[in-house]
């Protein structure tokens, strides 16, 4: 589990327009947050700097008393490897893998694969190359990538945005029971997850 902290933090484009100034911004070691907000306002943003692939324009993000957006490239490079695990929009599977060998990407533990595959339902899919799944499989895969890394940080961004409602149930269920016992950020706009989850909050009233 890892706990964050923003104190001020803003984001500015290099057009000069600012995306977003969150004031303070505080999430407990162990928590499911639902973060929600219109399209354009910056929440894959958001998650990239929590990730550390980005620098606020101002501000500090803190992650269990480190200070990673003072890192250097490289620092925060390793403490990224070592402590989030990302699901991006585009799931960047290689379609010539099978689900095995894309989820064996992120880790090299065959036990961790194989319970990660089983978590999201694809056991009898591990086998089959990523080109051939449907769309929600292929979602699938890419939350079981994440979930066989020895992340203490997850971070979701629109993970249901092109499914239906059945495959939306299940990635969003299968990803919130393999989070116990870590941190969990999603980011979307897709209302059918507001019923999964206690702690939902806007980018906007940060």
């Amino acid at each position: 589990m890892i706990d964050l902290r923003l104190d001020n933090v803003g984001l500015t484009l290099p057009s000069g327009r600012q995306l977003f100034q969150i004031r303070e911004f505080t999430l407990a070691s162990g928590s499911q947050l639902l973060l929600r907000g219109a399209s354009g306002t910056g929440k894959s943003s958001l998650l990239h700097l929590l990730a550390g692939l980005m620098l606020p324009s101002q501000g500090s993000i803190t992650a269990d008393g480190v200070l990673i957006s003072d890192l250097s490239d490289s620092s925060r490079a390793r403490w990224r490897r070592e402590n989030v695990g990302l699901i991006f929009q585009k799931l960047n599977l290689l379609s010539h893998l099978t689900v095995s060998e894309n989820v064996a990407l992120a880790s090299s533990a065959a036990q961790s694969q194989a319970q990660a595959i089983h978590d999201v339902g694809l056991s009898e899919l591990a086998n089959e190359r990523a080109s051939v799944l449907s769309g929600g499989e292929q979602q699938r895969v890419a939350v079981a990538r994440v979930l066989a890394q020895p992340s203490r940080l997850i971070l979701a961004d629109e993970p249901t945005s092109s499914l239906d409602d059945g495959n939306a149930a299940f990635v969003i269920n299968a990803l919130k029971r393999a989070s116990i016992g870590r941190t969990l950020i999603v980011v979307s706009h897709d209302d059918r997850l507001a019923s999964s989850f206690s702690d939902i909050r806007t980018l906007e009233s940060l």
